[in-house]
């Protein structure tokens, strides 16, 4: 076999290494954030969690801490595996709730309502942990501070996104302005609410979902 065909054959099976052992090291660093904080993890204890060196996470992560929580975070939102996070759009381009928000002309209110909700819903399911780890990290870590303004942010525009939709096809109470409707949204929508109900408090997914659509619907719908 020459040496090209061997360099052929081997670099793909290298390349597939290299790809679980980053998707290893982030599925240890996202697990090990959410139960023990940001702040009290080290890149020691990602990489035991992993079975690989300290030295092997800093060279497929360079940045450390700060760029493995971004990956975990990117790859929770994405809905894939950590292969794929490096992949995943700018935090404010990721897809939110808000993104169904403005609707067909001539969607009902209810419909809009189930569709925020079960696209909101599914997203906290998947990255709601990390997202709280940034919130209440975010007073001891800048980066952390960071992440947690960036989501804030993002959930505040599609709120504003979601309610300027309603408004414009007539579905908001005479009494709801468009402010009072993204206030609303934004908070019931919150990573914060999110892990009161279903960590704090026990509730199911489906509980939750069902609650928060029959709020929304009473809060803000004619």
């Amino acid at each position: 076999m020459s040496q090209h065909a061997k360099r052929t054959y081997s670099s793909p099976l290298r390349e597939e290494a290299a790809r679980r052992t980053r998707a290893t090291v982030v599925d240890a660093a996202a697990r090990l954030f959410v139960d023990r904080g940001y702040v009290s993890t080290t890149v020691k204890q990602i990489a035991e969690t992993a079975g690989v060196a300290v030295r092997t996470v800093f060279t497929a992560f360079p940045g450390g801490k700060s760029e493995l929580f971004r990956e975990a975070l990117d790859a929770a939102v994405a809905g894939g595996s950590a292969d794929s996070a490096g992949d995943d759009p700018a935090p404010a381009e990721r897809s939110r709730p808000g993104r169904v928000a403005s609707g067909p002309a001539g969607s009902d209110a209810e419909r809009i309502v189930e569709q925020v909700v079960r696209y909101g819903a599914d997203l906290l399911e998947r990255a709601g942990g990390l997202l709280m780890t940034s919130v209440e990290s975010s007073g001891a870590d800048p980066d952390m501070r960071r992440f947690a303004d960036e989501d804030a942010r993002a959930t505040a525009d599609n709120a504003r996104t979601i309610a300027v939709g309603l408004h414009r096809h007539g579905l908001l109470r005479d009494d709801v302005s468009v402010d009072h409707a993204a206030h609303v949204l934004y908070t019931l929508g919150s990573p914060q609410v999110h892990a009161l109900l279903r960590r704090d408090c026990g509730w199911d997914v489906d509980e939750y979902r069902a609650w928060l659509t029959a709020t929304l619907r009473a809060t803000l719908l004619r």
